[in-house]
C-alpha cells in the first residue's frame, strides 16, 4: 500500500496540522507514505515532514507543468488521500487517472476557500472518490448545501493528535500561565481577551502567552502596549514546536466567535492542560464544563472572569480538570486510533 496525501499547502493551519500528524504516525507504523503539496518548499510543516523521512512533492509552474507533475506523482501511488477542496479543483484535469486509484477525501473546514469552480469540481469528484469523510458533524450536516452531496455520503472521522505517555503537571507556579495558540485573525477575538485581561486585573495572578501570526498581530501588540500590559502579555509569533508552546502552561484560552474544532484545544488537552473557551462550534462536544475544562457564553466577559478566578483560586479542581482532559483526548482523539480507521478505508 502506497499512500499519497494531497494538500493545497503545508502552511500552519488546522488541516495542515492534521495531515502532519497523520503522515508522521503512518510513517511510524511502517506504511509507505508521501505528500503532494501545491504550496512552496518553504511552508512551515514541509521541513518537519521531510525530516521524518517522508517525501514531499511540490507541484509548481504553469497549468501544463502542474498537470503533468500531478499525473506523474499520482500514478506511482495506490491510494490518494485528498485534504483540500482546492486540490479537488486542481485534480479536475487529471480525473481519468484517479479512476484507477483508491481515492479518499477528508473535508477539514466548514467553509470553502474563496476560489471559483469548487462546487462544480466536487460534482465531478463524486465519480472517482471512493470514500468521503468530515472531521465534524457540522461538516457532514452541511455537505448537501455545499456540494449537493447526500449526507449519507460522508462519514465523520475526528482529527487526531499524538498522546504523551502521561499528562504534564499544571498549576505549580505562583501565577497562572495562560496561553493562546491560533492564527491571529479577527474571528479569534484576541483583542477582547487582552482588554478583559486589563479590565479585570488579571495580571495580578496570571501571565498570558500568545503564540501565532497573522494580520492582527501588529494591532494586538500595539493594544498591549497601550494598556501597559507588556510585563504580563508576551507574543511569540508562529512556533511549530508544540513542546515549547505548552510546556509549563496551565490553561489554554479560546475566545473565538466561531470555530470548528481547534487543533490547539486537542493538543493542550492531550497534555493535561484544560481550556477556558467560548461555547461555539464543536467545542461544547469536547469540553464538559467544570469537568475537563470550562466554557462560557460568547461576549460574556464577566462570566469569563469568574471562571478564570475560579481556576486560580481552586488549583486542586484545575489539576483535576487537567487529568480529565488528558483521559478524554487519549480515549477519543488518539492519532494511533484515527490512523487505523483511515488504514481500513484505504483497502
Amino acid at each position: 500500500m502506497r499512500i499519497l496525501h494531497c494538500v493545497s499547502s503545508l502552511k500552519v493551519g488546522g488541516a495542515e496540522k492534521c495531515v502532519r500528524n497523520l503522515v508522521l504516525e503512518q510513517k511510524l507504523q511502517g506504511l509507505t507514505v508521501a505528500v503532494l503539496s501545491f504550496g512552496a518548499p518553504s511552508d512551515a510543516f514541509q521541513k518537519e515532514i521531510e525530516a521524518s523521512g517522508v517525501k514531499v512533492i511540490n507541484i509548481t509552474g504553469n497549468l501544463i507543468s502542474r498537470t503533468w507533475s500531478s499525473i506523474r506523482a499520482v500514478s506511482t501511488y495506490s491510494t490518494v488521500h485528498v485534504h483540500s477542496p482546492a486540490v479537488v479543483r486542481a485534480f479536475t484535469l487529471i480525473f481519468p487517472v484517479l479512476f484507477m486509484k483508491q481515492v479518499v477525501y477528508t473535508i477539514h473546514g466548514e467553509v470553502e476557500p474563496p476560489i471559483s469552480f469548487v462546487k462544480e469540481s466536487h460534482q465531478l469528484a463524486r465519480l472517482y472518490i471512493n470514500r468521503s469523510y468530515g472531521v465534524s458533524e457540522n461538516i457532514k450536516a452541511g455537505i448537501t448545501n455545499r456540494y449537493g452531496w447526500p449526507k449519507s455520503s460522508v462519514t465523520v472521522i475526528k482529527n487526531g493528535v499524538a498522546i504523551p505517555s502521561k499528562p504534564q503537571e499544571i498549576s505549580k507556579q505562583t501565577k497562572l500561565q495562560l496561553c493562546v495558540v491560533c492564527r491571529l485573525v479577527p474571528l479569534k477575538n484576541i483583542a477582547q481577551l487582552i482588554e478583559a485581561f486589563k479590565q479585570y486585573g488579571c495580571s495580578d495572578y496570571a501571565e498570558l502567552h500568545i503564540y501565532g501570526d497573522g494580520p492582527e498581530k501588529s494591532n494586538l501588540e500595539i493594544l498591549t502596549t497601550q494598556l501597559n500590559l507588556n510585563q504580563s502579555i508576551t507574543f511569540y509569533g508562529a512556533i511549530l514546536d508544540e513542546q515549547a508552546i505548552y510546556e509549563n502552561k496551565d490553561l489554554l484560552l479560546i475566545n473565538s466567535t466561531t470555530e470548528g474544532l481547534p487543533m490547539s484545544l486537542l493538543e493542550a488537552m492531550a497534555r493535561g492542560i484544560p481550556a477556558v473557551s467560548t461555547s461555539v462550534g464543536e467545542i461544547p462536544n469536547v469540553i464538559e464544563n467544570q469537568c475537563n475544562g470550562i466554557v462560557y457564553s460568547l461576549n460574556n466577559l464577566e462570566e469569563w472572569q469568574q471562571q478564570l478566578t475560579f481556576a486560580n483560586t481552586d488549583r486542586k479542581s484545575l489539576q483535576e480538570m487537567g487529568a480529565a482532559a488528558y483521559a478524554f483526548i487519549r480515549d477519543q482523539f488518539a492519532i494511533k486510533h484515527i490512523c487505523m480507521i483511515y488504514q481500513k478505508s484505504y483497502q
